[in-house]
């Protein structure tokens, strides 16, 4: 995809379905958000660029990861995980509403659908056959390679296989470091103080990380904790232009994905002067299709930024404030932006490189010039700034070492899960394709309650207590 392609996606409330290019009538595209990560792991954007992967960014049909030897990952949805063990390649084919379908090229996999996860058709293609879950719960998948076939674990839920792959790759669920750590990294939280934000990818990580209170004007409103006194949202953080979406705010807190995204900021008054706070408004009509790669509007001019008067050839800065609650940049220049004066500024070759935002602030700009400077109402036509290692991966991607996935003694099981029918079932699209036949699929079925992480965790050599920490929650 070209740069002036891209560029057209640059306007910072974008509406997703117009972009994605799905009709009437069809889901509405689902995205999710990196919530670990843990060693080299490379993120490709929809355009084919890879980059190294940050904790939030999002992740849609066409972005894919991969993780290198020693690395692991987690991304979610509003209502699956999916853990990348080390050497693990994948690229999401598919997500909306309908579907989910993954293709694991290489390496090993974890995934959880939650309870509610009833409606969606959950499918993962391995190089030598699919994979359907059809039922919540949790599954354990490797891709195969030349040294060992590949193999199907359902701990829970229920499981069809096809395209290849028949009853012999099923096999027995048999815990291991890798299954313990991402089979332990649900939400725990209490479903009485549970919170009230919509199912959107990240609304789980507010519960531990601030508190829900309602207000007269808005609603339910979420109050971030533990914040500095000069804290304003979109100032921790960085920017990447990402296809298709364009600019896109990647926030540096464990829980600031949701409130990046969706809703509005509003600046709550306090019961007595001096103090106001910063309170998150998700909306009564919030849904997972309402996604924005950020939802502010930038001051300047479109293509420069902003101008900083009185310091003659100093370069141009790019300044942004958050919406509040009922705007948008169509407002015009003449709407009164409730946010206006939090803006935050930073040189454009800050803004442009993606370096983090929090180092470099400029705070000479009186707050009345950001008063005065229009709004962008127009894309913001600023490139990205391209780097010698940018530059050479547009060239030729570079490769993660992806070590082979070394064959697994199998753990002798009281019983391995029940092969229950051998029957025909719906053709698979591509591959039902390339043969023009019917696919016979081999059912695993193993619904029972999730059983509790094995000790095998407290004696792995790997630590996992930073993921924990990095991922934030849902």
């Amino acid at each position: 995809m070209k740069w002036g392609e891209l560029l057209l996606a640059s306007i910072v409330f974008l509406n997703l379905a117009s972009e994605a290019g799905w009709a009437a009538g069809e889901a509405a595209p689902t995205v999710g958000r990196i919530s670990a990560v843990a060693g080299p792991v490379q993120y490709q954007s929809t355009a084919g660029e890879w980059s190294a992967a940050l904790v939030n960014e999002p992740v849609a049909a066409g972005t894919g990861l991969r993780a290198a030897v020693g690395a692991e990952a987690e991304l979610r949805g509003p209502d699956s995980r999916i853990a990348l063990a080390p050497s693990t390649a994948l690229r999401i084919l598919r997500f909306d509403g309908d579907t989910l379908q993954i293709e694991v090229s290489s390496g090993r996999i974890g995934i959880h659908l939650d309870p509610g996860n009833t409606a969606r058709t959950v499918e993962i293609d391995l190089p030598s056959g699919g994979v359907w879950l059809t039922a919540p719960g949790d599954y354990d998948i490797t891709a195969g390679d030349e040294h060992s076939p590949a193999s199907v674990q359902v701990f829970a839920g229920k499981a069809q296989l096809g395209g290849g792959l028949d009853d012999h790759h099923i096999a027995a669920a048999t815990p291991d470091s890798f299954s313990d750590w991402w089979r332990s990294q649900g939400d725990n939280t209490d479903q009485a103080t549970r919170s009230p934000a919509p199912a959107i990818a990240g609304a789980a990580a507010l519960d531990a990380s601030g508190r829900w209170e309602s207000d007269s004007r808005f609603g339910k409103v979420w109050y971030p904790s533990d914040i500095a006194a000069d804290w304003a949202p979109y100032r921790d953080g960085a920017w990447r232009f990402l296809a298709p979406w364009g600019w896109t705010w990647i926030d540096d807190a464990s829980w600031g994905f949701a409130p990046s995204h969706y809703g509005r900021w509003a600046r709550i008054p306090g019961s007595s002067p001096g103090t106001d706070r910063w309170g998150w408004v998700p909306g009564s009509q919030l849904a997972a299709d309402d996604y924005s790669p950020a939802a502010v509007a930038f001051l300047g001019t479109a293509g420069y930024g902003l101008s900083r008067p009185g310091d003659y050839g100093t370069p141009p800065a790019v300044a942004w404030f958050p919406l509040a609650p009922g705007e948008t940049i169509g407002d015009g220049n003449d709407a009164k932006y409730q946010n206006r004066r939090f803006a935050t500024a930073v040189p454009r070759a800050v803004f442009a490189g993606g370096l983090p935002v929090a180092n470099a602030l400029i705070d000479d700009l009186p707050e009345q010039r950001f008063l005065d400077a229009p709004v962008i109402l127009q894309a913001l036509a600023i490139p990205p700034a391209v780097t010698t290692a940018v530059a050479t991966a547009k060239k030729k991607p570079a490769a993660v070492a992806l070590a082979a996935i070394p064959a697994r003694t199998p753990t002798p099981a009281p019983q391995r899960p029940t092969i229950v029918a051998q029957h025909e079932a719906p053709p698979r699209r591509d591959l039902a394709r390339d043969t023009g036949k019917r696919l016979h699929m081999a059912q695993a079925i193993v619904l029972r309650p999730r059983a509790p992480a094995s000790t095998s965790l407290s004696r792995s050599p790997h630590n996992r207590t930073h993921l924990a920490a990095a991922r934030g929650g849902a």
